[in-house]
């Protein structure tokens, strides 16, 4: 079973009745036990299924068709809709919140591919426009990961890969602010969770300190001797391909469709 550790950005907050009711539907759908096409049953037997008053679970059923994962038809009742089609990253930002749930193999290599392709792009223009305060700050990221691990004993070693985590996290965050796109700033935010977690299990499976060495080596290349940037993304994917077979390869071992490990429940224990 993965582990799946939760971004620890967001400030922590007790989630209402109508928000569970909403995560679980929307468990529902990204697991297919709910298709698209399929109507919901109608209110008042889905209060009862679930053990809730109508009033939370309308609610909950609106967040859902803002989502564009659900439809409701005058007549027709509520409909699935396919969520690849509709959906946006508000959804995909739900999906990765919810307690219980596993986003499967399938998901999360996906997900790594598209990291690998669009990471390389991404970095070269943010070297390319950072001024030299900004690049300052991106070396000191990159340092003070190689510092959390050298400080760190045995015993404590999970905290510590925590930490860089953390940190890798920082430094994608302070490159799209270098890049200051609204739109991109935007599409990180949502994809934050995935991201992090995808850091967190790679540093599981590889010596920690040797991919962070090698990262600040590139970057710092990369800062003393300027590529182009078709060179520079060049060698940004070589060094994610390198870096990331022994994460693809686990990938490859995990349940390939999501699952879900907890069971709805009205009450919070």
């Amino acid at each position: 079973m993965p582990r799946r550790p939760r971004d620890p950005s967001p400030e922590s907050s007790v989630k209402t009745l109508p928000d569970r009711l909403a995560d679980e539907l929307i468990a529902r759908i990204f697991t297919g036990e709910l298709r698209p096409n399929e109507r919901l049953p109608p209110e008042r037997a889905l209060a009862e299924e679930l053990g809730v008053d109508r009033t939370s679970l309308r609610v909950a059923l609106r967040q859902l068709s803002r989502m564009k994962v659900l439809q409701a038809t005058q007549g027709s009742g509520i409909t699935v809709l396919d969520y690849r089609r509709h959906a946006g990253l508000d959804f995909l930002a739900a999906v990765l919140e919810i307690p219980g749930l596993e986003l499967g193999g399938a998901f999360l290599l996906e997900a790594l591919d598209q990291w690998n392709h669009t990471m390389p792009r991404f970095v070269a223009a943010a070297l390319a426009r950072a001024t030299p305060a900004q690049l300052g700050e991106i070396d000191a990221l990159l340092e003070a990961q190689l510092k959390v691990l050298d400080a760190a004993p045995k015993s404590k070693l999970a905290a510590a890969l925590d930490r860089v985590a953390e940190l890798e996290m920082q430094l994608q965050d302070h490159m799209v602010d270098v890049l200051g796109d609204v739109t991109l700033r935007l599409a990180a935010n949502s994809t934050r969770g995935i991201r992090h977690e995808l850091s967190r299990l790679q540093l599981d499976l590889v010596d920690a300190r040797a991919q962070c060495a090698a990262q600040r080596l590139m970057f710092q290349g990369a800062l003393t001797s300027p590529l182009a940037p078709e060179l520079l993304q060049q060698a940004h994917a070589a060094y994610l391909n390198a870096h990331h077979e022994a994460l693809r390869a686990h990938i490859a071992t995990l349940p390939q469709r999501p699952y879900r490990t907890t069971s709805w429940t009205r009450d919070v224990a």
